[in-house]
């Protein structure tokens, strides 16, 4: 027997619940790149290695640009135009400032940036997610995991 594909309400609500999961995912991996490129930057800073600095500081602004560009909405908030707002502009002055081979200027791009990490985390709903300059070279150097 021959029965058209009939689009239903649980598979609607099916279809939306996987996007979601996926969009959710892949924010995720942005995020995670995110810290350990924020890792990497500020310790070849801290070794003067300032063409490796602006190699993961150019990773950070790209891969900004892609959560910009990615449209990702997470539990109604849209994520890509926070990160528009408080990401892209922090990445692209971390970026010059480690061209520069600024200590000072690199500094205060990270403090920025890192700063600016936490803003989107509370405006998203993530608050909970605390990032912090990379203190040492431990396994998880720039991340706070105290309770709030």
């Amino acid at each position: 027997v021959f029965a058209p594909d009939v689009d239903t309400v649980e598979g609607r609500s099916a279809q939306s619940q996987t996007a979601a999961r996926r969009a959710e995912g892949d924010l995720l991996s942005h995020m995670v790149l995110f810290q350990r490129y924020v890792e990497k930057a500020s310790l070849a800073a801290e070794a003067g290695n300032w063409p490796l600095a602006a190699f993961y500081a150019g990773k950070i602004e790209g891969n900004a640009t892609l959560v910009v560009d990615g449209g990702y909405v997470i539990d109604g908030r849209d994520v890509s135009a926070i990160a528009a707002e408080v990401a892209l502009p922090r990445a692209a002055a971390l970026s010059a400032a480690a061209r520069a081979a600024s200590p000072a200027s690199f500094d205060t791009a990270l403090d920025r940036m890192i700063g600016g990490c936490n803003a989107c985390h509370a405006r998203s709903g993530y608050r909970e997610i605390l990032v912090q300059r990379p203190a040492g070279r431990g396994p998880h150097p720039s991340q706070a995991f105290e309770p709030l």
